[in-house]
């Protein structure tokens, strides 16, 4: 499976707002910061959270970013269609496009498959990316190992 980077960059930074869920909000700068990030390329990710429904900004002196529900709430099919789409094949989203639509066995193996992967991309949550994210860097912390 392709993710973009725009995808991937997004993950990340909900990884960092995530550890903070029910603290206080965590600024763009320091998300940019902690991730090696574009500030400019992270404001456009984060524009199209908003807009879809994700994260909130808080504008306050103590401002920045929050999300809208717990990591375990917010899907990795939420964060792929805020940010990109779930692109399926043509002839499963418009049957008119195919002339064989009514005969074709292949377009049956296709919407299975569609089914399962959206099965596994609703099955996995922010909460997954940010326990892996903690034990992953527990580890490295015990060891003495950072990069």
């Amino acid at each position: 499976m392709f993710l973009t980077t725009r995808v991937r960059y997004g993950i990340r930074a909900l990884i960092e707002i995530g550890i903070n869920y029910n603290k206080q909000p965590v600024l763009l700068k320091v998300i940019s910061k902690n991730q090696d990030l574009s500030l400019k390329y992270l404001d456009h990710i984060f524009t199209r959270l908003r807009t879809r429904g994700i994260i909130r900004k808080i504008k306050a002196k103590k401002g920045g970013y929050l999300l809208t529900k717990s990591p375990k709430e917010i899907t990795l099919y939420d964060i792929i269609e805020a940010l990109e789409g779930i692109g399926n094949i043509e002839c499963l989203e418009d049957s008119r496009i195919c002339p064989r639509t009514n005969h074709c066995g292949a377009r049956v193996v296709w919407n299975r498959l569609n089914v399962k992967i959206i099965g596994v991309l609703k099955s996995i949550t922010l909460e997954d990316f940010i326990k892996e994210h903690k034990k992953i860097n527990k580890t490295k912390k015990s060891t003495g190992f950072s990069i």
